[in-house]
C-alpha cells in the first residue's frame, strides 16, 4: 500500500515527473503532427478540427477526476487511507458511467458537430471519421483520467510518468503503422490515427486498473463495490468537480466558436493556430505540472489542518511557473522559423506563427498566476465563484471582442491572440482578489 504521507513531498519531487511526462507528451504531439502533415496537410487539419470537439468531450469524461485529486489528498492528509481508497473506486465508477453516456451521444452526432463549427468541405469527411472513432475512445479516457487522478492524489507522480512513457511509445508506433500502412497493414490515413488513439487509451485504462488494484491494495474494495453505498462519495466528488468540468466544457465550446471565426477564412489560419498550439504545448504542460503538484500539496496541508503553510506553497508555485513558462515562451519565439518549418514551408503560415508566438510571451505571466490560483482555490473547496467569474469574462467580453477583431477587423488568428492576452490578464486579477479575500477571512 502507498504511504499515507506520499503527498507530503515538496513541489519539485511532485512536479518534475509530471513535467517530464508532459514534455514527452508534447514531443509526441510534435511527432504526431509531423506524421499527419507528412501524410497530407488536409489530414492534419481534419484531425486538428476534430480534436477541438473531442477535447470538449474528453474534458467532460473526466468529470469526477478533479474532485478525486482533492478528496484523496485531503483524506490522506487527515490519515484516512481507507476512505481514500473508497473514494478512488467511486471516482472510477462515476467517470466510467459518464463517459459511456457521452460516447453514445457523440457517435451519431459527429457530422452535425463538425458542421456546427464550419468544418471546411475538403476535410469534412475525414474529420467525421476521426470523431466517430473518438466516440469509442471516450469510455477508456474517462477511466484513465480517474485512475491518474487517484495516483496523483497519492503523490505517485513518478509512476504516472513511467506509465506515460509506455503509452506514448505504443501510440507513435501504432499511429505510424496505421496511417501509412506496412506489410499486411493497409494505409488508413486519418482513420488509422483515430484507431491508434483508441488502442492506446484502451490499453492504458486496463493497465492503470491493474496498477491501482495491486499498488493501493484495492482488490477487496473493488469486489465489495456497491453503487448505492458509493452514491454519497460520488455526490461529494461531483460537488468538487462540476464547476471545473463545466468551466472546461464551456471553454472547449468557446474555443470551437473562436475556430469557427477563422475556419471560413482560410486553411492557413487553421494551420497556423494548430502549429502554434502544438509548439506552445510545452508552456501548457509545464504550467499544469507545477499547478497539479501544488494542488496536491495544498489539499494535503488543508486536510492535515496546516493552513498556515498554504499561502507559501501558492506564492512559490506562482513565481516558479511564471518565470519558467515566460522564459520558455521567449525561447520559442526566437526559434520560431526552424520550429514552424518542421510542419510547413508556406510563408504565410510562418509569418502568422511568429506573430502569435510574440504575443504569447506577454500572455504567459498572467496565465501562470491564474492557473495556480484556480487550482489552489479548488483544493480548498472554493470552486463556484472562480468558475462563474472566468465564464462571465469569456462569454460577455472575449467572444464579442474576438468576433470584432478576427472577423470584422479581419485580424484573423492574430486577433484571437490579442483577446487571449486581455482575457488571461483579467482572470489573473480576479482570482488574485478572490485569493486575498479568502486568506483575509481565514
Amino acid at each position: 500500500m502507498l504511504a499515507v504521507t506520499a503527498p507530503e513531498k515538496s513541489l519539485f519531487p511532485l512536479s518534475y515527473p509530471l513535467l517530464l511526462n508532459a514534455l514527452v507528451g508534447m514531443l509526441v504531439m510534435l511527432v504526431d503532427m509531423k506524421i499527419l502533415s507528412a501524410y497530407s496537410e488536409n489530414a492534419a487539419a481534419a484531425v486538428s478540427i476534430a480534436n477541438q470537439i473531442l477535447l470538449v468531450a474528453f474534458d467532460f469524461s473526466s468529470l469526477f477526476a478533479a474532485g478525486a485529486v482533492v478528496m484523496v489528498s485531503r483524506q490522506l492528509g487527515a490519515g484516512r487511507a481507507d476512505s481514500a481508497r473508497k473514494t478512488a473506486v467511486a471516482a472510477l465508477a462515476a467517470n466510467a458511467m459518464a463517459s459511456l453516456l457521452l460516447g453514445l451521444f457523440l457517435l451519431p452526432a459527429a457530422p452535425y458537430l463538425a458542421a456546427a463549427i464550419n468544418c471546411p468541405s475538403e476535410i469534412f469527411s475525414d474529420a467525421t471519421i476521426y470523431l466517430r472513432v473518438g466516440a469509442f475512445t471516450i469510455l477508456f479516457n474517462g477511466i484513465m483520467m480517474a485512475a491518474t487522478a487517484v495516483l496523483r492524489g497519492h503523490g505517485e507522480t513518478r509512476l504516472i510518468f513511467l506509465l506515460g512513457i509506455a503509452a506514448y511509445t505504443t501510440y507513435l508506433a501504432s499511429e505510424y503503422l496505421l496511417v501509412f500502412g506496412w506489410g499486411v497493414i493497409p494505409e488508413l490515413g486519418v482513420l488509422g490515427s483515430g484507431l491508434a488513439t483508441l488502442l492506446v487509451r484502451m490499453s492504458a485504462a486496463i493497465l492503470l486498473l491493474v496498477v491501482l488494484v495491486r499498488r493501493l491494495q484495492m482488490r477487496d474494495i473493488f469486489h465489495n463495490f456497491q453503487l448505492r453505498s458509493s452514491l454519497a462519495r460520488m455526490r461529494q466528488l461531483f460537488d468538487l468537480s462540476w464547476p471545473g468540468t463545466i468551466d472546461n466544457f464551456a471553454y472547449g465550446f468557446y474555443q470551437m466558436i473562436l475556430v469557427s471565426f477563422i475556419a471560413s477564412q482560410s486553411v492557413a489560419m487553421l494551420l497556423s493556430r494548430t502549429f502554434i498550439l502544438t509548439l506552445t504545448a510545452v508552456l501548457t504542460v509545464t504550467l499544469m505540472a507545477i499547478s497539479q503538484a501544488n494542488e496536491v500539496m495544498v489539499g494535503f496541508r488543508y486536510g492535515a489542518g496546516r493552513k498556515q503553510e498554504i499561502n507559501g506553497c501558492v506564492i512559490r508555485s506562482s513565481l516558479v511557473s511564471t518565470l519558467l513558462t515566460t522564459s520558455l515562451a521567449f525561447v520559442l519565439y526566437q526559434l520560431a522559423d526552424p520550429l514552424v518549418g518542421l510542419f510547413t514551408e508556406q510563408r504565410e503560415i510562418l509569418r502568422l506563427a511568429k506573430q502569435l508566438l510574440w504575443i504569447t510571451i506577454f500572455v504567459q505571466p498572467f496565465s501562470a498566476v491564474n492557473t495556480i490560483l484556480f487550482h489552489s482555490l479548488r483544493a480548498l473547496g472554493d470552486v463556484v465563484v472562480p468558475v462563474m467569474g472566468t465564464q462571465i469574462m469569456m462569454w460577455v467580453l472575449s467572444v464579442p471582442l474576438a468576433y470584432v477583431l478576427a472577423v470584422k477587423m479581419e485580424l484573423g488568428t492574430v486577433g484571437l491572440w490579442y483577446v487571449l492576452l486581455l482575457e488571461e490578464a483579467l482572470k489573473a486579477i480576479f482570482l488574485l482578489i478572490r485569493w486575498i479575500q479568502r486568506q483575509y477571512k481565514s
